[in-house]
């Protein structure tokens, strides 16, 4: 089935659901039966083309899907987002740049990822701090389950 169809029953899915209703991956790929590598494409299409149609975000967010326009879900979602981003480009420099030493000098590409990298983080450093200001988002209650307690043998 063609991804932009699946995207469309998936988006079409969580709308009816209503607006900031988490709905978990399994019950999306179950209801419109596609395979999780459909899913991963499906995702990719809805967050490409039908977001900026929409006008509505579509976020991973605390175990589920959702569509929204809270700025507060948004800020969460794009912060722990671009932490692994900042991650990921710390693990460039620290692992593949940085071990050369004085010898990136040496290579004008290197020379200017490492520069780049560094305003990269510098940047992210900065969001961090943005997002800070925004409200929390209301965590959603978690049922807790009590601990059952052995009966003793007679």
């Amino acid at each position: 089935m063609p991804t932009q169809h699946l995207a469309e029953l998936a988006w079409s899915m969580l709308e009816n659901a209503g607006e900031d209703v988490l709905i978990p991956r399994d019950q999306i790929t179950d209801r419109i039966h596609a395979t999780d590598g459909q899913f991963e494409r499906l995702k990719g299409y809805i967050r490409d083309h039908m977001t900026m149609e929409k006008g509505k975000a579509f976020l991973a967010f605390r175990g589920g899907y959702m569509i929204t326009t809270d700025p507060a879900k948004i800020a969460e979602n794009a912060g722990l987002r671009m932490r692994r981003i900042n991650t990921e480009l710390r693990r460039v420099l620290s692992g593949a740049i940085n071990p050369l030493g004085d010898q990136v000098g040496q290579y004008e590409v290197l020379a200017m990822f490492q520069d780049e990298i560094a305003h990269m983080t510098r940047s992210y450093e900065r969001m961090t701090k943005a997002t800070m200001t925004m409200p929390k988002p209301i965590k959603q209650p978690t049922k807790r389950r009590r601990a059952r307690s052995a009966k003793a043998a007679p």
